[in-house]
């Protein structure tokens, strides 16, 4: 199997959080395919937030998009010049007001069809706690501490449907050997 060669880009909508083009790719006998449409968006961390207990960091917000509110992990955009992990140790702080040291334990492709951004899994050990402030203030989090059974019972019911949520936990458990 070969790669898919872009032959063709053109913008048609540009923003700080997402740009859209309809690229044409040669498919690779020759054949050029047009109209698709790409999304470009900033790479992102996931964080699974873990305290001395064991238990895990998990935020409730409203999300537009899907007109619910929801619980998910942390998680942030990666800003210029940062690394996975340092990003998530900020997110983490902003969002929870935890504060600890990260590992990086793997990078997702949310939706490798039409989009380019990447989740990076990081695990934070939290060591303390701080007042949390919030990035923006269109930004209301609830904060809640779960141990990983109770995680594993509101995905199965359904109470946790968030993607990234789901496949983190899944590579956290599968690192920790526990799936």
């Amino acid at each position: 199997m070969n790669k898919w060669k872009l032959v063709n880009s053109k913008p048609v909508f540009e923003s700080k959080w997402l740009n859209l083009k309809n690229n044409s790719y040669d498919i690779g006998n020759g054949d050029i395919r047009q109209d698709y449409y790409h999304i470009d968006r900033p790479d992102y961390v996931l964080i699974i937030a873990e305290d001395k207990d064991g238990k895990i960091a998990v935020v409730r917000q409203y999300r537009r998009g899907v007109d619910e509110i929801l619980f998910e992990l942390p998680a942030g955009w990666i800003d210029e010049g940062e690394t996975p992990v340092q990003a998530a140790e900020r997110e983490l702080k902003e969002e929870t007001g935890f504060q600890g040291k990260g590992i990086l334990l793997g990078k997702l492709t949310p939706q490798p069809g039409f989009m380019s951004m990447r989740a990076n899994v990081v695990l934070v050990k939290i060591e303390n706690e701080f007042i949390a402030k919030n990035p923006s203030d269109d930004e209301v989090i609830e904060k809640h501490v779960f141990d990983i059974s109770k995680i594993k019972a509101m995905i199965v019911s359904g109470e946790i449907k968030d993607m990234g949520f789901v496949s983190a936990i899944n590579l956290y458990l599968l690192s920790k050997k526990e799936i």
